[in-house]
C-alpha cells in the first residue's frame, strides 16, 4: 500500500529563483509557470503595474530583447512566509565602454497557494540609464 505523500507548494524564495532562472533563459513557458493568472508586476513603486501573468511575460519579453546580451542573476533572498526581498544582478557588456556594465537591483515578491502574485521592483534609475543606455546624467 503506497503512503499518501502530500506535496508542499514552492516558496515564494524557489518561486523568485525560478522567475529570474527563466528570464535568464528566455522562457516565457517557466516564467509563466511561476505566476499567478492575477498576477502583477510595477517596475517601480511609484510606476504603474502590469496586470496579469500574460502581460508580465510579455512585458520581460521586451525586456530581455532590448537587452539581447544581458544575463540576470539573483545573489540572495531573504524570506518570510510568502514575502520574499530578492536581490539580483544584470549584467551585459557594453561596446561603448569596452567592459561589462552591472546593476543591482531588489524586488519585493508576494505568493499564494504556489504562485508570484505580485512582483516590486526597486532600483536606481540614473545608474541604470548611465550604465546601460549610456546617458550623461
Amino acid at each position: 500500500m503506497a503512503e499518501d505523500r502530500i506535496v508542499s507548494p514552492p516558496t515564494v524564495a524557489a518561486l523568485a529563483r525560478a522567475f529570474f532562472s527563466a528570464l535568464d533563459e528566455r522562457d516565457p513557458d517557466r516564467m509563466m509557470q511561476t505566476l499567478a493568472p492575477h498576477a502583477v508586476f510595477r517596475a517601480l513603486p511609484h510606476l504603474a503595474p502590469i496586470r496579469t501573468a500574460d502581460e508580465v511575460v510579455a512585458y520581460f519579453g521586451q525586456v530581455v530583447s532590448s537587452y539581447p546580451g544581458a544575463r540576470w542573476a539573483v545573489t540572495d533572498v531573504i524570506m518570510e512566509g510568502e514575502r520574499a526581498a530578492v536581490q539580483f544582478v544584470i549584467r551585459e557588456f557594453s561596446p561603448t565602454q569596452s567592459r561589462e556594465v552591472l546593476s543591482e537591483q531588489v524586488v519585493i515578491v508576494r505568493a499564494a497557494e504556489g504562485k508570484i502574485v505580485s512582483i516590486l521592483g526597486y532600483y536606481d534609475t540614473l545608474e541604470f540609464r548611465r550604465l546601460f543606455w549610456d546617458e550623461d546624467i
